[in-house]
C-alpha cells in the first residue's frame, strides 16, 4: 500500500467514525449512567442509591446499518430484595404521547414501588417520540392553531382546513430537523425495548401497559416472546385496526347505552328526562350560540374570552367518559343550564402540555393502515358530536387528514398478520363502559394469548388500574408473582354501576 493509499484509508476511517460519533453509532446499545435527571425528582429518590438514570442510544431505524440513533432516558429502581429478586418490570403508560417519566416515577417514588420493588426491579423507558427522547414530537402548531381558535366559531371544514395547515407545518419543521416520521412506530419502539433491557443486562422481563402501551407490549411480545415472563395489559387494546378506524363509533355506542340505561333507571330518567334528543339539540344550539367563557392570561393577566361551541362542548363529553361513568349526570347538569365544567374545560385548552401528539399520530395511523372515510359509520344524528371529537385531533377522520400531510407508512398494519398466537401469560384488566375498547375485543384478545386472563370490571371506564386500584393491585401482584393461574377476583363483585342524579 503506497503512501497515498494509506493517506486515503486513514481519511476514510476517520471519516466513517466522525459519521458514528454524530449519528451516536459509538454508544449504540449502551447504558449511559448519567448523575443529572431532566425531572424534579420526588423526595426520598437519590440517584446512585435507589434509583439509576442513563440513555442508551438506538438506531432510528433497526435494520439500518446507517441509519442516525435516538437518546432515550432510562431510569432504574432497584428491587430492594435483591435476594428474591424476579424478572424485572417493564412499564408503559397511555397516549400515545404521555410520558413515561412523568408518569411513572411520581407514582412508584409515591408508594407503588412499595408493593413491586420488593421482588423485582422497575424500568422506565422514555419510548421514542416522548418528552425526554431526543426526538420529542410535540406538535406546537396544531397546539396553537386551536389556541387562535377558541375566541372563534369555525364551521367544522374551516377547523379542518387551518389543523391541515398546521400539520403540514408541524411535519415540514420535524423533517427539517432530520426526524424520519416513518420510523416512529410501534415494531420500532419494541426493538428499542428489547436493545435497552439487553444494554441493562436483562435476560427476561415482564410488561405493564396501559391503553395505547398496550399495543406497545404486543409487539414486544412479538418481538421475542420466549423473552417476556408475562403481561399485565391495563385498558388492554388488541392490536387491531377495526378498533382504530371505529374509535368515534364505539364513542356514539357508549354514549348511547348510558342514555338508555338511564331511560331504564327510575331515578335517572326522572331527573334527566329525553336526555339524549336534549343534549343532541345543545350541541347543535352550542354550534349557533356557543358559551362565552372569559379568562385571564396566566402569563399577562390579560383578559380574553373563550367560546364553547358545540364541537367544544362535544369533545368535553367525550374526554370525560375516559374517567367517569356518570356520564348522565354530567351531561344532565350542563343540559339544565349549570355550566361550571365548561370553564374548567376552557382553561384547560389554552395551557399547552407536554404531551407527544405527533407520536399519537404515526402510532395509530401506522396500526391502523390504509382505510377510507366510508369505512367510518357514523349515526346521522351524531354528526356534529362525532365532528367535535374529530377535531379534538382523535378519531379515523382526523387520521386521514394527518395521513393526507404526512404520508406515512403502514408498518405495523402490514405486518400484522391477525392470526399470530403467542402462549405469555397476559392479564387484561378492562372497564365494561370503556368507551373505545367495546367487549367484543376481549375475543379478539383471547384468541392472540391462549393463556390469558381476562376482566371487564363494571361501573368503570377505561382504566380499571385507575377506577378500581384497590382491587386491581392486589389482583396484579398475585398475577406477577404466579403468571400461571388466574388471580383472584372475588373483589370484581364490589364494583356495580350505579347512576347518580345529582
Amino acid at each position: 500500500m503506497n503512501d497515498k493509499t494509506k493517506i486515503k484509508s486513514i481519511f476514510a476511517f476517520l471519516l466513517i467514525l466522525f459519521q458514528s460519533i454524530t449519528y451516536g453509532q459509538v454508544h449504540i446499545g449502551k447504558f449511559l449512567e448519567s448523575e443529572n435527571c431532566p425531572l424534579d425528582l420526588p423526595d426520598g429518590l437519590t440517584i446512585g442509591e435507589n434509583f439509576k438514570f442513563g440513555y442508551v442510544d438506538v438506531p432510528e431505524i433497526h435494520n439500518d446499518s446507517t441509519s442516525k440513533s435516538i437518546r432515550l432516558a432510562v431510569a432504574i429502581f432497584p428491587c430492594t430484595n435483591p435476594d428474591n429478586a424476579q424478572e424485572p418490570l417493564v412499564m408503559n403508560t397511555s397516549g400515545p404521547g404521555k410520558s413515561n417519566m412523568d408518569n411513572f416515577i411520581p407514582q412508584i417514588a409515591g408508594g407503588l414501588g412499595n408493593y413491586i420493588l420488593p421482588n423485582r426491579d422497575i424500568v422506565i423507558i422514555e419510548l421514542r417520540g416522548l418528552r425526554y427522547s431526543s426526538s420529542f414530537l410535540k406538535s406546537d402548531e396544531i397546539f396553537n392553531a386551536n389556541l387562535e381558535m377558541l375566541g372563534e366559531n369555525p364551521d367544522y371544514d374551516e377547523s379542518i382546513e387551518r389543523l391541515s395547515r398546521a400539520l403540514k407545518n408541524t411535519k415540514m419543521r420535524f423533517e427539517n430537523s432530520g426526524i424520519m416520521l416513518s420510523a416512529y412506530n410501534n415494531i420500532e419502539t419494541s426493538k428499542d425495548i428489547h436493545m435497552v433491557m439487553d444494554a441493562l443486562g436483562y435476560n427476561s422481563f415482564s410488561l405493564v401497559g396501559s391503553s395505547a402501551g398496550t399495543l406497545v407490549a404486543h409487539h414486544v411480545i412479538n418481538e421475542n416472546p420466549e423473552r417476556i415472563r408475562c403481561a399485565i395489559l391495563d385498558a388492554g387494546l388488541p392490536n387491531d385496526p377495526e378498533i382504530l378506524i371505529n374509535y368515534v363509533p364505539s364513542i356514539i355506542n357508549c354514549l348511547k347505552n348510558y342514555f338508555e340505561e338511564c331511560r331504564q333507571d327510575s331515578l335517572c330518567n326522572a331527573a334527566f328526562p329525553d336526555l339524549e334528543k336534549r343534549f343532541i339539540e345543545l350541541i347543535e344550539e352550542f354550534n349557533d350560540n356557543p358559551e362565552k367563557i372569559t379568562l385571564k392570561n396566566p402569563e399577562t393577566g390579560e383578559e380574553f374570552n373563550v367560546l364553547i361551541n358545540g364541537y367544544r362542548l362535544s369533545e368535553l363529553v367525550f374526554f370525560n367518559m375516559f374517567y367517569s361513568t356518570q356520564i348522565p349526570l354530567f351531561i344532565g347538569k350542563i343540559v339544565n343550564g349549570e355550566h361550571s365544567a365548561l370553564k374548567d374545560f376552557a382553561s384547560g385548552k389554552i395551557t399547552s402540555r407536554n404531551f407527544a401528539d405527533g407520536l399519537g399520530y404515526t402510532i395509530f395511523i401506522d396500526e391502523a393502515g390504509e382505510y377510507s372515510s366510508n369505512d367510518i359509520d357514523i349515526d346521522p344524528n351524531y354528526k356534529t358530536f362525532a365532528e367535535g371529537i374529530t377535531l379534538s385531533g382523535l378519531g379515523g377522520k382526523f387520521l386521514l387528514e394527518v395521513q393526507k400531510q404526512w404520508e406515512l407508512k403502514f408498518i405495523s398494519a402490514e405486518s400484522n398478520s391477525g392470526d399470530e398466537t403467542h402462549n405469555t401469560p397476559v392479564l387484561v384488566l378492562n372497564g365494561k363502559y370503556d368507551p373505545v375498547i367495546p367487549v367484543k375485543f376481549d375475543a379478539v384478545l383471547k384468541k392472540k394469548y391462549p393463556n390469558s386472563y381476562i376482566y371487564r370490571f363494571n361501573g368503570v371506564p377505561h382504566s380499571a388500574f385507575d377506577n378500581a386500584t384497590s382491587c386491581v393491585l392486589p389482583m396484579v401482584l398475585e398475577f406477577l408473582n404466579n403468571p400461571d393461574s388466574a388471580p383472584n377476583s372475588d373483589c370484581m363483585s364490589s364494583f356495580e354501576q350505579e347512576y347518580l342524579v345529582e
